[in-house]
C-alpha cells in the first residue's frame, strides 16, 4: 500500500479526519457513537480507539479506499467513494491521528442491530444503501494537489460526495441539492456557507 510510504502527521491527521467525517461519525473523541437508529435496526459507528488495534497501516488503506474490513464486513455508512480519492499523504496522516488519539471506554454504546432482511441483502448485495463502492477508474494521488483548481476539485471529492453523491448531484430523494447551485454563489456568500452553514437566501443549510 502507497499509505505506508508517509511519515503521518497526527495533527494534520486531525485536521483531515475533521474536514473527511471520521470525527463527525464516531465522535469528538473518537469513542463511537450511534450513527442511526430506528425500531428494528441499529447502525453503530464503532469506538475507534479499539477498533484501531484490529488494523495496520495497510489494512487501514484497504478499509478506507476499498471498503475491506478486518474481517471482511462491508462498512456500511462508510463513504468509500470519498475515501477512495484521499491521497497517500492523507491516508497516512489519518492513520497517525488514529494511533496518537487517547484510548477512550464507552460502555454504553450499544450493538449494532441488523433485520433479517437487511442481513440477507448485505449477504446477497442488493442492500439499497451499500452503493457507495470504490470505482477502478479513480486513482488516488501520492499528495495533496496544489494548483488551486486541482486542490478545489480534490477538496470537494474528498469531503462532498457523503450527502451530495460521487457525482455532486445529488442522492435521490434526499434534501442535499445538486451542487451546481454553488455556482449562484458569490464567494463571500459561499465562505460564509462553509463556515456557518447559512445559504445564500438567509436560511440555514438542510432546513
Amino acid at each position: 500500500a502507497q499509505a505506508a510510504a508517509y511519515s503521518g502527521n497526527p495533527v494534520e491527521g486531525l485536521r483531515v479526519a475533521t474536514r473527511v467525517g471520521c470525527n463527525g461519525c464516531h465522535g469528538a473523541d473518537a469513542g463511537g457513537k450511534v450513527f442511526s437508529e430506528d425500531a428494528e435496526e441499529r447502525i453503530v459507528a464503532p469506538n475507534l480507539t479499539k477498533r484501531r488495534e484490529l488494523y495496520d497501516t495497510v489494512a487501514l488503506e484497504q478499509l478506507l479506499r476499498h471498503g475491506k474490513t478486518h474481517d471482511g464486513h462491508r462498512p456500511l455508512g462508510m463513504p468509500v467513494f470519498m475515501f477512495q480519492n484521499l491521497s497517500d499523504r492523507e491516508i497516512a496522516d489519518i492513520d497517525a491521528w488514529l494511533r496518537a488519539i487517547p484510548k477512550v471506554d464507552n460502555p454504553g454504546l450499544p450493538e449494532k442491530r441488523w433485520s433479517a432482511k437487511t442481513q440477507q441483502q448485505v449477504a446477497d448485495g442488493t442492500y439499497p444503501y451499500d452503493d457507495d463502492l470504490p470505482v477502478p477508474e479513480v486513482l488516488s494521488p501520492k499528495v495533496p494537489p496544489t494548483e488551486t483548481l486541482a486542490l478545489g476539485k480534490h477538496l470537494a471529492m474528498t469531503s462532498c460526495p457523503e450527502c451530495h453523491a460521487p457525482d455532486l448531484n445529488g442522492w435521490p430523494g434526499d434534501n442535499a441539492p445538486n451542487l451546481v447551485v454553488a455556482k449562484a454563489y458569490s464567494s463571500e456568500q459561499f465562505a460564509r456557507l462553509m463556515k456557518t452553514g447559512i445559504t445564500a437566501n438567509g436560511t440555514e443549510s438542510g432546513s
